[in-house]
């Protein structure tokens, strides 16, 4: 299963930066659906219009609010808004608007790549630190740490790298199976698709909810089964179970319901192995497009800037994407890729008309990194927490 089926058309930066203003655009239109009071709010006519509070949302980065809005506005003709003029702006908007401008988005995006006709997704949850508050993200951990936190459910295209489905827990409430079953049941994702996900996921319920809409997954008696009733008692549940060796003394044991007819052994390594990109994701989303950085205090926002995040996140790796196309590779000792760290610095710069488009793919194209896809030493990194208030937030 190592046949990659890649679609040949490339889509520039500046094509797939139109495309996202066109769906800001089309989306603003109807922002009664996501404004707290859709009869007043956005009616006037201000400095900030809702699609330039929804971009600068979107190009927020790891400083303060108040040398954000000054450093998004340094080359707008327009008056430089105050800090609580923001601040009351984003009271007025909804974070799941970001979550819409993504899926519409998406959606415009037809040269995806795929695994023998197959998207490869990945299911998985991320603990997001949040600055401290009386309210209901507290969480213990042991006797005498309390922290605030966020639980955020992913759905990631392993192949692709763009997060097709998100959803935030409270910490006391979070349940990635209910969270998977949740996005099966209202799909918004490739229909060709396979679901891995990792141990903790293998349930009855979600095995059953995959075959009733014709999914395939990788995932006790205990379990809640949403397919029995008083009329129902039984349900014929079909699936197998895959063991092979992932080292010396170690063995990976996957349940699985794809057909043993046409996936192999090797197949399932090969997906075991894809679904590590997800970890991957989840790192970059943090440390590098800043999902860290708060610039609030307030829930609303805090969700706002998360799914802002995810967005600029599938914004970026699809511009990262379609430059690789383009992109020979010299044959030296290692195989060199695209550095992501510095790839997701000069789009956000490119997102805010910092730079051009010939600087952004010549920069991407320049900084590269060795990818060393068999390393087996594990990466030392350490935990952050969301970063204090008092010296980035006005």
């Amino acid at each position: 299963m190592s046949n990659k089926n890649t679609k040949i058309a490339y889509y520039s930066p500046k094509w797939i930066s139109r495309r996202l203003d066109d769906v800001i655009d089309s989306t603003v239109e109807s922002i009664g659906c996501f404004c707290v009071d859709p009869v007043s709010n956005f009616t006037r006519s201000r400095i900030l219009t809702p699609k330039t509070l929804i971009k600068s949302i979107l190009g927020l980065q790891a400083h303060s609010l108040s040398g954000e809005i000054s450093d998004y506005f340094t080359s707008s003709e327009t008056d430089i808004p105050s800090v609580s003029a923001v601040s009351q702006r984003r009271d007025l908007l909804y974070p799941e608007i970001f979550k819409s401008i993504d899926r519409r988005f998406l959606s415009f995006i037809d040269n995806l790549s795929t695994l023998n006709g197959y998207y490869i997704l990945a299911q998985d949850g991320s603990d997001i630190n949040l600055p401290f508050l009386q309210d209901d993200t507290q969480i213990s951990y042991g006797q005498d740490s309390v922290v605030c936190q966020y639980h955020m459910n992913a759905l990631y295209d392993c192949i692709n790298h763009v997060f097709w489905k998100s959803r935030i827990d409270l910490p006391t409430k979070k349940s990635e199976v209910n969270a998977l079953i949740d996005f099966i049941n209202h799909r918004n994702y490739p229909q060709n698709s396979i679901i891995t996900a990792d141990r903790g996921y293998e349930s009855y319920n979600l095995i059953a909810h995959c075959i009733e809409n014709n999914q395939f997954v990788f995932v006790p008696s205990t379990s809640v089964f949403d397919y029995l009733d008083a009329c129902n008692p039984f349900y014929n549940l079909s699936f197998g179970i895959v063991r092979f060796k992932i080292a010396d003394d170690k063995y990976e044991t996957l349940v699985s319901n794809l057909d043993e007819n046409e996936f192999k052994l090797d197949d399932f390594k090969d997906l075991y192995h894809l679904r590590w990109n997800e970890e991957t994701a989840f790192y970059y989303l943090k440390h590098a497009v800043g999902m860290l950085y708060f610039h609030c205090r307030k829930r609303q926002h805090i969700q706002q800037e998360i799914y802002a995040s995810i967005l600029f996140y599938n914004y970026a790796n699809l511009i990262i994407q379609n430059i690789k196309k383009k992109m020979e590779l010299k044959k030296t000792k290692y195989i060199y890729d695209i550095n992501v760290r510095s790839a997701l610095t000069n789009i956000r710069n490119y997102f805010r008309n910092q730079i051009k488009e010939s600087i952004l793919i010549r920069n991407i194209k320049k900084y590269l990194t060795p990818s060393r896809p068999d390393r087996n030493v594990q990466r030392s990194m350490k935990r952050q927490s969301a970063k204090a208030l008092n010296n980035r937030t006005s």
